[in-house]
């Protein structure tokens, strides 16, 4: 296992990552009948998103994707890149080179996303505290701000930076990550778990 990329969100221009979730709506391509394939390990679910805020609202603005199929089994076993269907009008490009990271790539798709809830938006990530696995959480940014919505119009967006430091210094008094060789299966499982997941509660 490896980190994952994170989902980002423009706001003003500026990119930061998506470092937490509490809501339901945000983007997947199972939700209209695509399913990517993750062939990448730092990016296992196989899909990333970039969204904005646009006039108040949120908008999937770029979304990259592996989609395509596995031919053949043992040494031989390869993946073979598909086109995947147009989404919200627009049909994805094809990034040149010989092994794209992702094989499709939606440009301006202008999608309105039904959110409802709450999403952390961190920059400036800090180094010390990367982890090879799952998810950085906000805790390990320097700048986070809460965005909330309503069926996904933006109703406050607060600076909550304070509150994560609080958090980042509780969580760095101790360790980042088990000590493999003294933990339990269950207990290694049960903290790689928890690196996935990106609901937070401020």
């Amino acid at each position: 296992m490896t980190a994952q990329f994170h989902d980002t969100i423009l706001m003003n221009e500026k990119e930061f990552s998506i470092v937490g979730v509490n809501g339901d709506g945000l983007f997947t391509p199972q939700s209209i009948g695509i399913t990517p394939v993750g062939i990448m390990s730092d990016c296992w679910r196989g899909y990333l998103c970039q969204y904005k805020v646009n006039d108040n609202a949120l908008i999937l603005d770029e979304l990259k994707l592996s989609f395509g199929i596995y031919e053949g089994s043992g040494k031989e076993r390869k993946f073979i890149h598909q086109t995947s269907p147009a989404i919200n009008g627009v049909s994805p490009n094809t990034p040149t080179g010989q092994f794209p990271a992702f094989s499709n790539v939606y440009e301006r798709l202008n999608l309105r996303i039904q959110f409802t809830g709450g999403v952390l938006a961190g920059d400036g990530f800090i180094q010390e505290f990367y982890v090879h696995m799952g998810f950085h959480p906000a805790w390990k940014y320097q700048n986070v701000f809460e965005l909330l919505f309503d069926n996904g119009k933006v109703q406050e967006i607060r600076d909550v930076s304070e509150k994560i430091e609080q958090v980042r210094n509780k969580m760095s008094e101790s360790s980042l990550q088990p000590d493999f060789l003294k933990t339990s299966k269950k207990e290694r499982e049960a903290w790689i778990e928890k690196t996935f997941r990106l609901n937070y509660d401020l």
